[in-house]
């Protein structure tokens, strides 16, 4: 069985281009999910609806920990990692090796620069629960990459979801 967890930017690239010259359509989301929940699952459906390969980018520990605050992930990457490797939606994984917190002048140059080496078909995030989604649209449009946005009503947040359980507990 073939790992769904790429080493390196380097094997992305080269996966993403290989698989587009056989003429399949390649997706990128890119994110935490740090604690999976339907909203997740929903946008990689969407994404893989729209894909032949579907590749996830997950983000540093230390990358959530400056987002999210010191508690945060709850998941490292290892984890992260395993669980979407579990997933019949998602065909790759790779760690953002780049440290930064999300939203600043340093994210938004990484993302342009990941869209361009990708180069991916298509580009999926969700509306209402990434506050970049803007930002990436443009990338997208400016990388002549196509921009797919997950509008779903089913709104579920990670950080809502740990605030909940620790309420319970």
């Amino acid at each position: 069985m073939k790992t769904k967890i790429l080493s390196s930017l380097q094997k992305v690239i080269t996966t993403v281009k290989s698989t587009k010259k056989t003429g399949l359509e390649v997706g990128l989301v890119t994110g935490g999910f740090d604690v999976l929940h339907m909203g997740h699952l929903n946008l990689f459906r969407l994404a893989k609806k729209h894909s032949d390969i579907l590749v996830v980018g997950l983000d540093h520990d230390k990358t959530l920990r400056a987002t999210k605050g010191e508690n945060r992930p709850i998941n490292n990457y290892k984890r992260r990692s395993q669980f979407l490797s579990d997933l019949s939606t998602v065909d790759y994984i790779f760690k953002i090796n780049k440290v930064f917190k999300h939203g600043d002048d340093k994210s938004t140059a990484y993302f342009e620069s990941l869209y361009k080496k990708i180069n991916p078909t298509y580009v999926f995030t969700h509306t209402a629960t990434d506050s970049l989604s803007k930002r990436r649209k443009q990338l997208a449009k400016q990388t002549g990459i196509t921009f797919i946005p997950d509008r779903s009503k089913t709104v579920t947040h990670s950080t809502t979801i740990i605030k909940k359980l620790e309420l319970e507990f």
